[in-house]
């Protein structure tokens, strides 16, 4: 199975929508804020809790580590890594600080290239550590896009790290990484992608787009639970560029009364971990772990192919209404995310009349509407939008 879907048709998205009870209460169109978890998701964790509960169903523990595994390797293979580039994270914010702190010494007397539809929270990390040191250069956008050569202009042979977003939260812009990529190898330096808003949207392949470091969180467009995610980092790359900078594994006493005779001439004796665990801490979270099992196994069967082909149709058909609404987009056309913008000339209004209608979208950056439709959405609800909008 890939993520591109060995279907012949397309899937019957009106099934899809039944797998989602939140299509049935609301015209809900703020998957990039928090995707609703579908019924198969829920059953898996009622199934977990009641194991948790009462000890009773699935033997979770001490045998849930086909769960834990199946959830890696099904996300390296939506990403086209191996699993033994995929570690588990927390969130993807986490993550990426994380792996900047592990990249300290690569770092070190160099600077960082980043740009302004860059995840919000993540600039202030950069912010935060350019006041301690490092040096932090920020592109500004044109026209809401990122264009290629003002990156250019500011990466050089001290440029350690450009680090992005694949889709932008702020309007859903759909960089050009492959050519980041480039950029940033051809100096030298390496590339970390922000994906959260990308997996489970688009294709994403690391090995064609180019892509050292990767995080995402799975709450989004991967359909999971909050407090857990993924991060990729390039095998070759692992201990070495990118150092672990928490630790967790376990040792062995080689002394009485904890062994005799003892194994080893150490009094305490430990291998380091190596591989992706070398960045997990403890135990991952059980209930993102069966949530992403059963999610990534959905998006993989509908096919990112089929998924993106369907989100299109819809922020296709917002692209040319909203405008003549007199809400003016600040996604470019012909972008290929499941995210569109608008600017609301009255955004309390806007919000007041689709929270009436039982709409409910993202209100960002003061005033703009942000509209993400997912698998379960349809025309039905753009319809709802529309008509409830102040005009």
């Amino acid at each position: 199975m890939s993520a591109i879907s060995t279907l012949s048709a397309p899937p019957d998205f009106d099934a899809v929508r039944a797998d989602f009870p939140r299509a049935a209460t609301a015209a809900y169109l703020d998957n990039a804020s928090c995707h609703p978890l579908s019924v198969d998701v829920a059953a898996a964790l009622h199934r977990y809790i009641d194991w948790a509960t009462c000890e009773v169903g699935d033997p979770w523990w001490p045998a849930w580590a086909p769960t834990r595994d199946e959830s890696k390797r099904l996300f390296a293979q939506l990403i086209n890594a191996g699993p033994q580039e995929i570690a588990f994270a927390r969130s993807a914010v986490e993550a990426e600080s994380n792996l900047l702190n592990g990249l300290a010494e690569h770092l070190a007397g160099g600077h960082v290239v980043t740009h302004d539809l860059h995840y919000n929270a993540a600039l202030y990390n950069y912010r935060m550590r350019q006041r301690d040191g490092l040096e932090v250069r920020i592109v500004k956008n044109r026209d809401w896009q990122i264009d290629i050569d003002d990156v250019a202009r500011v990466v050089d042979g001290n440029t350690r790290l450009i680090a992005t977003t694949l889709v932008s939260n702020v309007n859903g812009y759909l960089s050009d990484i492959a050519a980041l990529s480039d950029l940033a190898h051809a100096h030298g330096a390496y590339i970390y992608v922000d994906i959260i808003q990308g997996a489970g949207a688009v294709p994403i392949d690391v090995r064609a787009m180019g892509i050292d470091f990767a995080a995402c969180s799975t709450f989004k467009w991967l359909m999971g639970v909050k407090g857990f995610g993924f991060l990729y980092v390039r095998e070759d790359l692992q201990g070495s560029v990118a150092k672990p900078t928490q630790h967790c594994g376990g040792v062995s006493f080689e002394y009485p009364p904890w062994r005799a005779p003892p194994h080893s001439a150490a009094d305490i004796s430990f291998a380091p971990v190596s591989g992706p665990g070398m960045y997990e801490v403890s135990y991952p979270s059980y209930e993102g772990a069966v949530s992403a099992q059963v999610s990534l196994r959905y998006i993989l069967d509908l096919g990112i192919d089929h998924i993106r082909a369907h989100a299109r149709e819809l922020t296709d058909r917002l692209q040319r209404e909203m405008p003549a609404l007199g809400y003016p987009s600040i996604t470019p056309k012909d972008n290929e995310s499941p995210i569109v913008s608008f600017v609301a000339a009255d955004p309390e209004a806007t919000m007041a009349r689709l929270k009436q209608a039982g709409v409910h979208v993202a209100l960002r950056f003061g005033n703009k509407i942000r509209i993400s439709p997912s698998v379960y959405n349809n025309h039905q609800d753009l319809d709802r939008l529309l008509a409830a909008l102040p005009q």
